[in-house]
């Protein structure tokens, strides 16, 4: 049998500290962040507006500011992310591990259909051509429920409504079957109805595919 209490963790951080330079000096954002996330477990990370929520998951993903100072541990999949050169985190990001981000409309590109967003993961990682990312774009499209996915798929982001925008956002993360979600207050910009609906959709989601979510919430 198994020893299970032995087995690695998707994800385990110890000690996280991250440092921001200000006028008046360093000032410490995040201090002391500790916590293990096994495969398929959901973790909420809750606090306050400025807590330090949204540092924390772009620490993970590797995108803080360029003059930030980071220490600690954050070791994914048994790989040491603090300090990991930019080439090899850009292979984990959006393969590996995947965010979705708390406003649409400012992290989906006004310049091009959303095929083409959901597609770029593919074609990145996974070296599609563009007609089978295509393909692809609209069997995610059509798993996150978006209503006419088809007709959608050279529609622009403006072109759709905010819960309409987020089931896109959604499609994007779950391109390449990431290990790792993260959702970053995934409703904030929705309204109560769409939220239950979004969050649903992103647990029934994370249980079919088995992925960690790390859920970021104020509320």
């Amino acid at each position: 049998m198994n020893d299970l209490s032995s087995a690695k963790p998707l994800l385990q951080v110890d000690d996280l500290r991250v440092s921001l330079p200000t006028a008046r000096g360093w000032a410490q954002a995040l201090r002391g962040v500790s916590w293990r996330m096994e495969r398929g477990q959901t973790v909420g990370l809750i606090g306050e507006s400025g807590s330090g929520k949204s540092l924390t998951a772009l620490a993970l993903m590797g995108l803080l500011p360029e003059r930030a100072r980071v220490s600690g541990s954050i070791v994914f999949k048994e790989q040491e992310l603090v300090g990991l050169p930019e080439p090899q985190m850009c292979q984990l990001r959006g393969a590996r591990m995947a965010m979705i981000f708390q406003e649409p409309m400012t992290a989906l590109n006004p310049l091009h259909p959303i095929w083409k967003q959901i597609a770029e993961p593919l074609r990145l990682h996974q070296h599609m051509s563009a007609s089978d990312a295509k393909a692809r774009a609209l069997q995610l499209l059509e798993r996150v429920q978006l209503p006419r996915a088809r007709e959608r798929l050279d529609a622009y982001p403006h072109e759709l409504s905010g819960g309409q925008r987020q089931r896109v956002m959604i499609s994007i993360a779950l391109a390449c079957s990431p290990d790792l979600l993260i959702a970053d207050e995934p409703t904030t910009a929705l309204d109560v109805t769409v939220q239950k609906e979004v969050l649903r959709l992103i647990q029934q989601l994370v249980r079919e595919d088995g992925m960690g979510l790390l859920l970021i919430s104020h509320d």
